[in-house]
């Protein structure tokens, strides 16, 4: 220690306590690091379960989407043979090609709302159509009942297509979160081993 030194009242470190205080400061960011390391270890976990529950929810809500467009259509075929069967052959050409327009537009993509619409007046046009011809009530309610039913398809069928986009940016969010994740866990566990070589080597020194 010179006589510099001395008069500012600076006390130069030995060897041995330079190197304590090295060993000390990677013994310090190890733990830290392994820490942040066992907890974000447990994080990506929790999110890469949370984003496979999620991309199997979406794939059973695709599925559900394809039996309910084929529930729908099926409905509509339903209805559309009994009217075949049983009433237009009674009716002449005008009418049962009126009536099988309609049936047309009600199985096109549209809206549960404006499909309700359209199957009103369908079967107030029906209810006519079986006061002149004199059919049973009961094939109309059998007729109601399939446009109902087909109908309902669509509601269900519209609330998972809202909810495809909820899906897709909570889809987006998990595999961006589990991204930066990933690279921060990487770039941890690189630390944690250098910081654990360097340890290694500064406490064979201190010995």
């Amino acid at each position: 220690m010179n006589e510099k030194t001395e008069k500012i009242g600076i006390r130069v470190l030995t060897e041995e306590e330079l190197i304590s205080a090295v060993v000390e400061k990677h013994r310090r960011f190890l733990e830290d690091d392994r820490t942040e390391f066992e907890e974000l270890n447990s994080r990506l976990n929790q999110i890469e379960e949370d984003a496979k529950n999620l991309k199997d929810s979406i794939i059973k809500f695709m599925e559900r989407k394809e039996i309910l467009k084929e529930k729908r259509q099926q409905f509509y075929h339903q209805a559309e043979a009994l009217l075949g069967r049983e009433l237009f052959p009674k009716l002449n050409q005008i009418t049962s090609n009126k009536l099988k327009e309609d049936i047309k537009k009600l199985k096109g993509q549209i809206e549960p709302e404006e499909e309700q619409k359209f199957k009103d007046s369908f079967l107030e046009n029906l209810r006519e159509t079986f006061r002149v011809t004199e059919l049973e009530e009961n094939l109309l309610l059998q007729i109601q009942v399939r446009l109902d039913e087909a109908r309902n398809s669509n509601l269900e069928l519209k609330g998972i297509v809202e909810s495809e986009k909820q899906f897709e940016e909570d889809d987006s969010s998990k595999n961006e979160e589990i991204s930066e994740s990933k690279s921060r866990h990487k770039w941890l566990n690189s630390n944690i081993k250098n910081h654990d070589e360097a340890l290694d080597y500064w406490e064979k020194l201190k010995k």
